[in-house]
């Protein structure tokens, strides 16, 4: 139950920094993403642990000048809630837009999350509930994880984008070592872009 509160007060709070953040004139999009949860590409391609669908919120906002070396990433903030109850999270990162034609776009995305789910596994092999979380739940190893999503879009008109979405999440054996079994979320993204 602890995890579904979680989820839901991290949209909660995404949607109240939507309504101070566009006033200051600094966001640029605000975007709606529904991904399949757990689809388990990195593995033997069975079919993940958990399930469920991801319902994100993401607030994206203007390039900053001290970025402009790095080819002008835009900062996002990013809050997932799991609707079947499982790892829900929220953090904070850069993305990278470009342009292919007027119409289609690509995006990189790079940040960190913060998440709810199973960090690691009582050390007793024999333990009833750690059967069961082995069975049921993904190990990610680290409270903290990195997020890279990669994005393939169209300008559906001047204030409207839509794609196809996947974002794999991972501590990658530098923010935790030992189990890290990643979750690989598939779906798509709906943008709306403020004052273009």
């Amino acid at each position: 139950m602890k995890n579904k509160y979680y989820g839901a007060a991290m949209l909660v709070a995404l949607t109240f920094a939507l309504s101070g953040s566009a006033n200051a004139g600094g966001l640029e999009e605000v975007r709606m993403n529904v991904l399949v949860h757990d689809v388990n590409l990195t593995s033997n391609g069975a079919g993940g642990k958990e399930g469920g669908a991801d319902i994100q919120g993401e607030l994206v906002f203007s390039s900053p000048d001290f970025l402009s070396w790095a080819g002008s990433p835009r900062p996002y903030l990013n809050g997932s809630f799991n609707t079947s109850g499982e790892t829900n999270f929220g953090g904070a990162g850069l993305a990278w837009q470009k342009n292919f034609t007027s119409s289609f776009y690509g995006e990189f995305d790079f940040g960190l999350v913060i998440h709810d789910g199973i960090v690691n596994l009582s050390a007793d092999p024999g333990d009833p509930r750690r059967i069961r979380l082995d069975a049921t739940r993904v190990i990610l190893g680290s409270r903290v994880l990195f997020r890279p999503t990669f994005v393939l879009g169209l300008h559906l008109n001047e204030q409207w984008d839509a794609a196809l979405m996947f974002e794999h999440l991972s501590h990658g054996q530098i923010l935790a070592s030992g189990r890290n079994e990643g979750l690989d979320n598939l779906g798509i993204r709906l943008s709306y872009k403020f004052g273009r």
